[in-house]
């Protein structure tokens, strides 16, 4: 059987389907994954259905590539992860929403694959030459991820959002 080019050691991503929405909606009410991703998501089972046909729109028409995060084992739904504000002239995107939901999965090296598959084909099939993304300084797991992954800081905004009652 051919390898999937979005198949990594641990994790393929795959479009997501509006079966993955009562898999994944549970997990965005856990304040301890929704604190961390910038914006709020769908809370009800019809608003994340119109979610996952407004991404897979977006996904058809290139302006965001949104994947459901799969293990190879099993074929279970575990996170997703996403390019937007891609620059096709300028060649550049940013990683949006990227999160491993299932708290089973966490640490365990499927992020770390599912965003190495994302940035080899912002690279390699897209052809883009910069892919940049946004990190609160409070999530220093986060930050600590990102430079294992090879990125750098390269600055910091201050009081951009709020969370938690004060700015960040």
């Amino acid at each position: 059987m051919r390898q999937s080019m979005y198949q990594g050691k641990l994790v393929r991503l795959r479009k997501l389907n509006s079966d993955d929405a009562s898999i994944i909606l549970p997990h965005w009410k856990v304040y301890e994954l929704d604190r961390y991703l910038p914006t709020p998501l769908p809370t009800s089972n019809e608003d994340m259905v119109r979610y996952i046909e407004n991404v897979n729109d977006a996904f058809a028409n290139n302006s965001m590539l949104t994947f459901g995060i799969e293990t190879l084992k099993g074929n279970q739904l575990i996170g997703i992860i996403s390019l937007v504000g891609t620059s096709w002239i300028n060649r550049f995107g940013e990683v949006g929403h990227f999160a491993i939901f299932d708290l089973e999965y966490r640490g365990k090296g499927y992020g770390a694959d599912a965003l190495r598959i994302l940035l080899n084909t912002a690279f390699s099939v897209l052809d883009l030459h910069s892919v940049y993304l946004w990190v609160e300084g409070f999530n220093r797991k986060g930050v600590s991820f990102y430079e294992r992954i090879g990125f750098k800081s390269q600055g910091r905004l201050h009081e951009l959002g709020c969370r938690d009652g004060g700015t960040t």
